[in-house]
């Protein structure tokens, strides 16, 4: 064999070994699982176990991050079983051979040789690993490896060496399916088409070509979106998965997801603190920003020479992971700058490819392991900051590879439920069976979150909504109620306020819900991570309005009075309903325009987070906890990093909110919860 066939070996085994440590994180996390009861694991089952029985994506049921990602997965699923564990291998492996996936097509189109690419593709990996790009290395809640996939490879599609026509045709069907993948992702791209398309018009003596081909590709890529969603769910289908992923989801993605207890940019003063509390964030998009000024200054510069085409898809998708960070902007966490740290390790990549070995000519060196001294040892440097940025990579190697080779391949040993599973589901079930009828059916059953005790008996939610946060905008979430009110389900199960801080914001935001629970269901019993309520036979009515007042115009702030029942109770649960109109004079600015949050704070009174209120309605009602005696206040006031948004509450009326003493574990959790500190 030739020595560049030997290096290019070593490089490939260099990659796969960095890809199978992945691959074993996937799987080790699948087979021994201990995921959370909410979000992730069972957002993806759920809809799979539809669309197994026939159901169709945007008309039985809608997928929050991109209706095609489950039929993505439908076919390993299958393959594998249709079980839990055979929706979360396949949701592991998905994400952990895409990533590396992306990463090689990236490299070789752009690297001429495989040595040389396959040499970055291992250095991408070892620093994407020290880089702790977990979100996009494995499959975590939100999918976002999968989302920004075809972002990403937008770029090899926009320099395929084709006539082109055919090379629109392929980048359209990349960006189409970017959209029915990950909608903002898709967004993020034809930002950064468009803009790129600008810039190269200005200078260039084709402008017309580049605008028409950008023309081209952004409808096709519409007409694949659409063509996609009729095909999953016929013309009304595609109707309602459009207007719930570009009408209602944009509208409650900031002032409900990116509201307490998620971070989110409340004011310019406040962004200092922020920056130093998460470092990384400012950083990443800060060298984004210039990356992204450099690239299209070198674009300007290099614009009609042979290598334009190039620097063009370059710039289009350096740029893209810039403009997908505007996700920021509604919840301020690090999982959202990954797609950039992405894109500037694989263009970084490229360029260093070139770069290195002129330096390596230049100082005269030979070539080392079949590419120049410099790029060995960049490896070598990526491979010492992965082993001293994340020192477990030596616990996968020397005990979880083992153990997933002896134990689960060769010994067949099968999934293991830790964590809270092996209580949560006998207990479960024997709660269901309890319950049965006269002959053996099921009774049936509502989950906020549905979830493994629904598959195990075959059940489905009795709405669309597998979640109660995915009953987005004002009709769905007075739909999702007017539901539960008809179906009157004989059991329900909801979230522990002591399992989770986020069951708080949920009862805040879904009052409405938890209020009719409260008059019509007793809590029967409880997991590790919920509590089952079971209909009562006589329902409670609902408590009075016990004071009430008018807001003057201009106030933002109200002293509530002393509230006392005569009992020992430490705490009273109030129900405060609100009257308000909310003013943002840039609501129609896209991405932007929603941004404002309209919060409620309590003082003297036991409320960790303040209430986000809902810009499209002018009601709310939330639940607030005063100690029994005491006298609460509230405030209210906008937050925007964009001026013209305030808040005029109008009237505000307090009912004191009866709890049974069978309902007392769900106050007493949801006391404890309010006075503790939670990070689940």
């Amino acid at each position: 064999m030739k020595k560049t066939h030997w290096a290019t070996a070593g490089w490939g085994l260099l990659f796969g070994f960095l890809c199978l440590l992945m691959v074993v994180v996937g799987l080790e996390t699948a087979l021994h699982f201990l995921g959370p009861a909410i979000d992730g694991p069972f957002q993806l089952y759920n809809s799979l176990r539809r669309i197994w029985v026939g159901q169709r994506g945007g008309v039985d049921f809608q997928f929050f991050h991109g209706l095609a990602i489950p039929y993505l997965h439908y076919i390993p699923f299958r393959l594998l079983g249709g079980t839990f564990i055979a929706s979360e291998v396949t949701r592991q492996l998905v994400s952990v051979v895409l990533y590396p996936l992306t990463a090689v097509i990236f490299l070789r189109f752009f690297i001429p040789d495989w040595t040389r690419a396959l040499a970055w593709a291992a250095i991408v990996m070892a620093a994407s690993i020290a880089l702790r790009l977990t979100s996009l290395l494995v499959a975590v809640n939100s999918l976002l490896g999968v989302r920004s996939t075809l972002p990403t490879l937008m770029a090899v599609a926009l320099c395929l060496p084709l006539r082109r026509p055919l090379r629109n045709v392929i980048t359209a069907l990349t960006l189409g399916g970017a959209f029915v993948f990950g909608t903002e992702q898709g967004l993020a791209a034809m930002a950064a088409l468009i803009i790129v398309t600008i810039v190269a018009g200005l200078r260039s003596r084709f402008r017309r070509a580049y605008l028409v081909d950008a023309a081209a590709i952004i409808l096709g890529g519409v007409a694949t979106m659409l063509v996609v969603l009729i095909i999953i769910g016929g013309p009304v289908g595609m109707r309602t998965a459009l207007a719930y992923n570009f009408r209602i989801i944009p509208m409650d993605q900031y002032w409900y997801f990116g509201s307490p207890p998620n971070q989110f940019l409340s004011s310019w003063h406040a962004m200092p603190h922020m920056f130093r509390g998460l470092p990384r964030i400012p950083i990443t998009v800060l060298t984004g920003l210039v990356v992204v000024g450099l690239m299209l200054r070198r674009l300007w510069r290099d614009m009609d020479s042979p290598n334009s085409r190039r620097q063009f898809a370059l710039s289009v998708v350096t740029l893209y992971g810039l403009v997908s960070c505007t996700s920021l902007l509604g919840t301020y966490v690090n999982a959202y700058i990954q797609p950039l740290l992405r894109v500037l390790l694989l263009v970084g990549a490229v360029y260093l490819s070139d770069l290195l070995p002129r330096r390596d000519t230049v100082l005269g060196r030979r070539p080392v392991a079949g590419v120049g001294r410099s790029t060995v040892l960049a490896s070598v440097a990526a491979l010492l900051m992965m082993i001293a940025v994340v020192p477990s990579v030596f616990a996968t190697i020397f005990i979880t590879m083992p153990h997933v080779l002896k134990d689960h391949v060769i010994g067949r040993q099968g999934a293991v439920y830790s964590g809270i599973w092996p209580a949560t589901i006998p207990t479960g079930q024997a709660v269901l069976d309890s319950r049965r009828g006269p002959r053996g059916e099921l009774p049936t059953l509502w989950s906020t979150y549905a979830g493994l005790l629904e598959a195990r008996n075959g059940l489905f939610h009795p709405t669309s909504f597998d979640y109660i946060i995915h009953a987005l905008g004002p009709a769905n979430r007075l739909a999702y109620l007017r539901d539960f009110e008809r179906v009157k389900p004989k059991l329900v199960q909801t979230v522990s306020p002591d399992y989770t801080q986020y069951e708080s914001w949920i009862e805040d935001t879904s009052w409405d819900f938890y209020a009719d629970l409260l008059r019509n269901y007793e809590v029967v019993a409880g997991t590790p991570w919920s509590l089952f309520w079971q209909r009562s036979d006589s329902a409670r009515i609902a408590p009075r309005v016990a004071w009430q007042t008018a807001i003057k115009t201009g106030d933002d702030a109200l002293q509530l009075p002393k509230f006392q029942d005569g009992s020992d109770a430490p705490y009273l649960l109030l129900e405060i309903e609100m009257d308000y109109r909310t003013r943002n004079l840039l609501h129609a600015l896209p991405i932007i325009g929603a941004m404002p949050r309209y919060l409620v704070h309590a003082s003297n009174a036991l409320k960790k987070d303040p209430v986000t209120l809902d810009p499209y309605v002018t009601r709310a009602r939330f639940p607030l906890l005063v100690k029994n005696g005491s006298a609460a206040a509230l405030s209210w006031h906008a937050f925007s990093l964009l001026p013209g948004a305030s808040i005029a509450v109008l009237a505000v009326r307090v009912s004191a909110v009866p709890v049974t003493p069978r309902n007392r574990p769900w106050l007493d959790a949801l006391i404890y919860q309010q006075s503790h500190v939670m990070t689940q």
